[in-house]
C-alpha cells in the first residue's frame, strides 16, 4: 500500500474513533445499559488497532520516526488521550470526556501542521 493510501485511511479511521468516542459516551451517559452492547465494546477495539496498524505501517515507510518531535509530540498526545477517554467511558466523566477531545484536536492539530505547537503554529 502506497504512502498516500496509507495516510487516508489512517485519516478516516482517526475520524471513525472520535465520532465512536462521541456516541458511546453520549448512549452510556444517557443510559447505562448501553455498556452491555458488545458491537460497542468490540468495533472500538476494531478501529482503534487499525488506526495503530496503519500509523505504524505509515512510519515504517517513510522517512518520519520518533526522533521528529511532531511525531513523538502526536504518540505522547495519543496516549493521554487514551488515559481520558478511558476514565470518561469506565465513569461517564464529563471532565474526562472534555479532556479527551481537547487532547484529540491537540494531536490531529501535530497531524496536519507535523509541529509539537498544534494549532498555536497558526499564531
Amino acid at each position: 500500500m502506497d504512502y498516500s493510501a496509507l495516510k487516508h485511511s489512517h485519516a478516516g479511521l482517526a475520524y471513525l474513533t472520535i465520532m465512536l468516542f462521541v456516541i458511546r459516551f453520549l448512549l452510556f451517559s444517557v443510559s447505562p445499559k448501553w455498556r452491555a452492547n458488545k458491537i460497542l465494546k468490540v468495533v472500538p477495539h476494531i478501529i482503534d488497532t487499525l488506526l495503530l496498524v496503519f500509523a505504524l505501517m505509515m512510519v515504517f515507510s517513510s522517512v518520519f520516526s520518533l526522533s521528529h518531535g511532531w511525531l513523538a509530540a502526536k504518540t505522547i498526545g495519543l496516549i493521554v488521550y487514551i488515559g481520558f477517554g478511558v476514565v470518561a467511558i469506565r465513569k461517564a466523566n464529563k471532565t474526562a470526556f472534555a479532556g479527551a477531545l481537547v487532547t484529540y484536536a491537540y494531536v490531529f492539530g501535530v497531524a496536519k501542521y507535523k509541529t509539537a505547537l498544534s494549532f498555536l503554529a497558526l499564531l
